[in-house]
Parts: C-alpha cells; structure tokens; sequence
C-alpha cells in the first residue's frame, strides 16, 4: 500500500512537473508571439513613415523638375530673342555704313558699368555670377 501510494505520488508529481513545464513553455511562446507582433507592428508603422517621407520627396521633385522646365524654357526664350536682336542688328550694320561703324566700336564704359550693375543678383535672385572684373569683350 505505501508502495502504490508512493507510485501514485510520485505519479502526480511528474504530472504536475509535466503540467507545469507545458504551462511555462506556453507562456514563452506567447511572450515571444507578443514581442514578434510588437516588432511587426513596429516595422509596418516605420514603413508608413518612410512612404509618407518619399512619397513628399517625390513631390519636392516633381516640383523641381517643373520649375526647372519653366527656367529652360525662359532661358530658351531669352536666348532666342537675343539671336533675333542679334541678327537684326548684323543686318541693320549689313544695310547702313554709319551703323555698321557704330557696331564696331567697342562699349562705353557708363554703360558696361551699368549693364555690370544690373547683373548684380539680389538676395532673391539664387543667381552667382564669376568673380573675374575681367570682361569677354576687351
């Protein structure tokens, strides 16, 4: 009898040895469920982030690149007005001597002062201009 009540006891205790590690390695199996959700969550959350982040970069460069067009297509117009005065210049200078001698002379100094102060950039402007005193027409 003692021998069957220590079997029966030593029965229960393993069953409960039993009962208590599954009970445990349930719980570090939802603790690690938990962690790897929490992670999840976290991941997804800095993922909107960056979406959020280049999808406003993509904007920054969509706007860019429009003004940039906007530039070129100013600097293209300014270029081919400035071909256009040039060549109705050349040929004013082609249809009369007087001003064929005026276009050869060099600029007065008032007015290369002047045009020199009108390309100064303002604070607005984004413009730098060389540092050469130099001018390409002397």
């Amino acid at each position: 009898m003692i021998a069957s009540l220590k079997a029966k006891a030593v029965g229960l205790v393993v069953s409960g040895l039993a009962l208590a590690s599954v009970f445990f390695y349930w719980q570090h199996v939802i603790g690690e469920r938990d962690a790897y959700q929490a992670e999840a969550e976290h991941q997804r959350d800095r993922a909107e982030i960056l979406q959020e982040h280049q999808q406003w970069q993509r904007q920054q460069i969509k706007t860019l690149n429009d003004a940039m067009a906007t530039r070129d297509k100013t600097l293209n117009d300014i270029a081919e007005d400035m071909r256009a005065s040039n060549a109705a210049l050349e040929q004013l200078g082609e249809q009369n001597a007087e001003i064929r001698d005026w276009l050869d002379r060099g600029v007065p100094g008032g007015v290369d002062d002047w045009v020199r102060q009108l390309q100064q950039p303002t604070a607005g402007d984004g413009v730098r201009l060389p540092d050469d005193p130099d001018t390409p027409d002397e």
